[in-house]
């Protein structure tokens, strides 16, 4: 049956009712099965569920609409799941149809009781990545947003809704330490996990359509069906979602070859990228650091330190990277795409005692927080680095110098007693920073009690 869930370009009428009986009658339609060739495009039949459509690129799969039906009756509603299981996806979605119905619609970094006061207007929260983007993190403001959530029920009404997004490990990793009630309601928390495969086809012919075989009428890869997708797919460990590796086969099809270890293909890609094209390398390391950056800006001072890296090297190289998957733009800004990129590129600097130094001195620091762990942590994913004894004072002397201190006092670095012996003997060493250290927590405190 051809028919727009599958090549968009045939409609049959009561074709869902024709589906219905025939399923009734003959049950599900085999795997195995294909189309004659009759001049069109091939393609594989799973599971040609009529429900599965697709929306301006973004493919409706259950769980997404299955968040749009909890909103309909919820105020409140977690997307739990893998890395890159289309959980963002979900929440841009979201974001765009509740603004198009006239809500207010806000992105929010963190959930505290000053967001959810309620003013009269109807208001949507987004809220990606809820405690961290790689590991745990928010460790200063954690307490504060599970007691925000602990009330969050009580908080919002008919006026106001609640979306959140947590990965599968940060959650695990919560769970140790905390237990968060409303994470136990059913009804609110949405698994991003399962697709179908009805659902991974319509989304890996998404992505092929605007990954590197679109731009390359010669690549090999454009012969390549989604029955052999499948069987690497089958290959996934579960630490990943099949959608982001599926997009990682369309624009860097050598990652197709261990799916296993998807994080240790990336380090080798960038590896060969350092050796074979180091003002490329750099420009992509540098977006890393900072987070995001406008090409309207100068690169920030140490930037020389990553191979006499310039402001033009940025402007010469950023079409390049955006050719390879690797950084977005919208114009005059640019980022790297996906956080799977951002913690391999994290985890190859961390191998190199060239660019460890340079990585813990200049990184954004939130990242650091998250993703850096001792050898004695017990909470150690997938998406955790080691930190050597050697790197203590290379982060002490940033922590103090930029007064972090707040940000890793109840952090997992300082459950290992030689981090906490390396920072004391940096501040006993440091009167000056210390002083000013001291002066900053107590200014913290006297705001605390203003506000109590």
């Amino acid at each position: 049956m051809w028919n727009r869930y599958c090549d968009g370009e045939t409609e049959f009428l009561n074709l869902r009712k024709i589906f219905v009986r025939m399923v009734d009658r003959y049950g599900n339609i085999s795997d195995a099965v294909k189309f004659e060739d009759t001049g069109r495009k091939k393609i594989l039949c799973f599971e040609m569920n009529p429900e599965c459509q697709e929306e301006n690129g973004v493919v409706l799969t259950k769980a997404l609409k299955a968040v749009l039906d909890t909103l309909e009756l919820e105020h409140f509603v977690v997307l739990k799941g893998a890395v890159g299981t289309g959980k963002s996806t979900c929440l841009k979605y979201v974001y765009d149809l509740y603004k198009r119905n006239q809500w207010d619609v806000r992105r929010v970094g963190i959930i505290g009781q000053s967001i959810l006061n309620v003013d009269g207007k109807r208001k949507l929260l987004c809220c990606d990545d809820l405690f961290g983007v790689y590991n745990r993190g928010n460790f200063a403001v954690a307490a504060e947003i599970i007691i925000s959530l602990e009330n969050i029920e009580q908080k919002v009404n008919q006026n106001m809704k609640v979306v959140l997004a947590i990965h599968d490990h940060v959650y695990e990793e919560l769970q140790k330490s905390h237990f968060i009630k409303v994470f136990q309601n059913k009804r609110v928390v949405v698994d991003f996990n399962e697709l179908s495969d009805a659902e991974m086809l319509l989304i890996f012919n998404n992505q092929r359509k605007i990954g590197h075989c679109a731009k390359n009428p010669k690549c090999l890869f454009r012969n390549v069906g989604f029955e052999s997708i499948k069987d690497t797919l089958k290959e996934n460990t579960g630490k990943l979602g099949n959608p982001i590796l599926t997009l990682l086969y369309s624009n860097l099809h050598d990652t197709k070859k261990d799916t296993q270890d998807i994080v240790k293909e990336l380090c080798l890609i960038f590896q060969n990228m350092l050796e074979h094209n180091p003002d490329l390398f750099h420009v992509l390391l540098y977006v890393m650091f900072v987070e995001t950056h406008s090409l309207d800006d100068e690169v920030k001072e140490w930037a020389f330190k990553l191979g006499g890296l310039s402001s033009t090297t940025v402007e010469q190289n950023v079409g390049r990277l955006n050719a390879f998957l690797f950084v977005q733009d919208d114009g005059r800004r640019i980022k790297i795409k996906h956080e799977l990129l951002s913690f391999a590129l994290f985890k190859w600097c961390a191998s190199s005692t060239r660019y460890m130094p340079l990585l813990l001195k200049h990184c954004q620091f939130q990242m650091i927080e998250e993703i850096i762990r001792p050898i004695s942590s017990p909470n150690q994913s997938e998406f955790c680095v080691i930190l050597k004894d050697e790197m203590y004072p290379v982060l002490n002397s940033r922590i103090l110098e930029e007064n972090l201190i707040v940000h890793v006092k109840v952090h997992p670095l300082m459950e290992s007693s030689k981090f906490r012996y390396s920072l004391y003997l940096m501040m006993k060493s440091e009167p000056l920073i210390r002083e000013s250290l001291v002066t900053k927590k107590k200014n913290h405190k006297d705001k605390s009690s203003t506000k109590k």
